[in-house]
């Protein structure tokens, strides 16, 4: 590859001075860099690796999405390339530099026929999600391929590495706070007040059940609320029988998630430990929504004390919470003004930088 011998002309001592050389020499070879996404479909998930290649993109380097379906109209792909192609044909892949698997059925194409740099985006170790069992066994056969692991919260690192799944690196959480201000017209007397719920139902590390049987015991009582459901899937027979919402919103759009965030008054977050990152809180929290969050390692990375927190799992926990926090305008106002300062520790730039580290690394160093 021609990338990898203009790497090599270089010497060890000028390479490794400093972070700055390593972007200096990425830039220079203009690296091309090559993403395995098994699904254009609207999700959080899809709109990380997406962000990751436009931000590459935007550094200067050749960047293309390789995809077996249509370039999504839900997010603007403008400076890296789409490729729609299934991954043993595509063009790209052939003449790339690094590859990059997204997700556990892309890593087996990303290490076929490939002598260069194999990394695998990891958010969340499948294995780990009961909604996977029939598939563990070919989840944890990707996870033993020869990659480097890139881990977007430093719990997801770690538990990759307890499972002896090296080398993993913590990149980051990309995100643009701009997309999720928060609003300055917010009040704190709304009644009744709207909850938000986001999230699979289906999927359990998402918490959805527990979480309407809370809601719907504290209705029982005569606490009054009006619950917003949002979701990439229809609601279901078994949700509604649970707890019917005032409102249910189907694959939302960006802006259309910040309308949400604005028109809402508390915020749930009950995802299980084996969630990867939950992106909804951090969009939550940026918006200036206050939060009740299950006390999980990726929630107290991304709020800190920005947040309430409930043992996970615990519905009576949560249904106490809420009942607490529906009533405490000042705490809310409180939460709510902390939520965006919290927000800003991430950002999509940093991301991108770490990348460009790790990636450049691997291929002066071997991989």
């Amino acid at each position: 590859m021609t990338n990898r011998s203009s790497y090599e002309k270089n010497s060890r001592e000028e390479i490794i001075n400093s972070d700055a050389d390593l972007f200096r020499i990425f830039r220079e070879a203009c690296v091309r860099i090559a993403y395995l996404v098994a699904s254009s479909d609207i999700s959080g998930g899809q709109r990380v690796i997406f962000q990751q290649a436009e931000a590459l993109a935007d550094l200067g380097c050749d960047v293309t999405l390789v995809c077996p379906e249509p370039q999504p109209d839900w997010f603007p792909v403008r400076k890296a390339r789409w490729e729609t192609s299934p991954f043993h044909r595509s063009k790209a892949l052939a003449r790339t530099d690094i590859r990059v698997a997204t997700f556990w059925t892309t890593v087996a194409a990303a290490v076929t026929d490939f002598s260069g740099p194999v990394f695998h985006l990891c958010q969340g170790y499948e294995a780990d999600f009961s909604f996977y069992t029939p598939k563990r066994r070919d989840i944890e056969s990707a996870y033993k391929e020869p990659t480097h692991k890139l881990a977007v919260s430093p719990h997801i690192a770690r538990r990759l590495a307890a499972v002896g799944y090296t080398p993993v690196t913590y990149v980051g959480q990309t995100f643009d706070s701009e997309e999720f201000p928060p609003d300055p017209m917010r009040r704190f007397d709304r009644f009744p007040p709207r909850v938000l719920l986001i999230g699979i139902f289906e999927a359990d590390v998402k918490g959805i059940r527990e979480t309407l049987e809370a809601l719907a015991g504290l209705r029982r009582s005569g606490i009054m609320f009006h619950l917003h459901r949002v979701s990439t899937w229809p609601i279901s027979p078994e949700e509604a029988s649970i707890l019917m919402p005032d409102a249910y919103r189907l694959r939302l759009t960006t802006s259309e998630m910040g309308e949400m965030y604005h028109a809402s008054d508390l915020f749930i977050g009950p995802s299980h430990p084996e969630e990867g990152f939950g992106l909804p809180v951090l969009e939550a929290l940026s918006s200036g929504l206050p939060a009740i969050l299950s006390d999980t390692p990726a929630h107290r990375h991304i709020a800190r004390d920005a947040a309430e927190y409930y043992p996970v799992r615990d519905a009576e926990a949560l249904a106490w919470m809420l009942s607490r926090l529906l009533a405490d305008g000042p705490r809310r106002a409180q939460l709510s003004a902390m939520g965006p300062i919290e927000a800003v520790r991430f950002r999509t730039g940093d991301v991108a930088d770490r990348l460009v580290t790790v990636f450049t690394k691997a291929l002066l160093h071997g991989h």
